[in-house]
């Protein structure tokens, strides 16, 4: 026995906003053959960048987040826009949220938001010899504490709940990867 895809045989979006839609599908299951109602949420693709300074601190975003309603320790990220490349975003987000640029930036993996429910990618960067040329431009609906923190503490930090954010792991873990291969 080999899993097939599943049939989609309807479509209808729920809820349209600028961040996202939920769109209803109804699906037929390949073993079964019985209908059922899915849920996707269809967002734009997201980017987060682990900005590195020459003395190896990585700057860190510290803020709140509501669907936890609590501050969350990160790296920078962001939505990509429409017809924007990854990378540019990444490099976008970066300055905006930190004031910090780099002009080495380096793409170091790619993952599934969440393909249970979602449509999306979060690519993963990494910024090499960061340094502050800028004040941040935060929109209304930033906080952003930053912080920084030597390299070598970040495993601790996600060790001790410190740093919890999935995809903020995730991209730690593409780093080290990035570090394995003798970069």
């Amino acid at each position: 026995f080999m899993i097939k895809n599943w049939d989609k045989i309807s479509s209808k979006f729920l809820i349209e906003n600028k961040i996202f839609k939920l769109r209803e599908d109804r699906v037929i299951s390949p073993k079964k053959e019985s209908e059922h109602p899915v849920w996707v949420i269809d967002t734009p693709n997201w980017v987060n960048i682990i900005p590195i300074t020459e003395n190896n601190e990585v700057i860190l975003v510290n803020q709140h987040r509501f669907g936890t309603e609590q501050l969350s320790l990160e790296i920078p990220g962001g939505m990509v826009d429409e017809g924007e490349d990854p990378k540019t975003a990444a490099i976008r987000e970066l300055s905006e949220e930190t004031g910090y640029t780099s002009s080495e930036v380096i793409e170091i993996g790619r993952v599934e938001s969440n393909p249970a429910l979602m449509s999306n990618h979060t690519y993963s960067y990494l910024a090499l010899n960061v340094s502050q040329t800028e004040e941040q431009k935060l929109d209304g609906m930033e906080d952003i504490e930053i912080l920084k923190r030597h390299i070598d503490e970040i495993p601790s930090l996600i060790e001790k709940g410190e740093i919890e954010h999935a995809l903020v792991i995730c991209a730690f873990y593409f780093y080290n990867q990035y570090l394995s291969k003798g970069h």
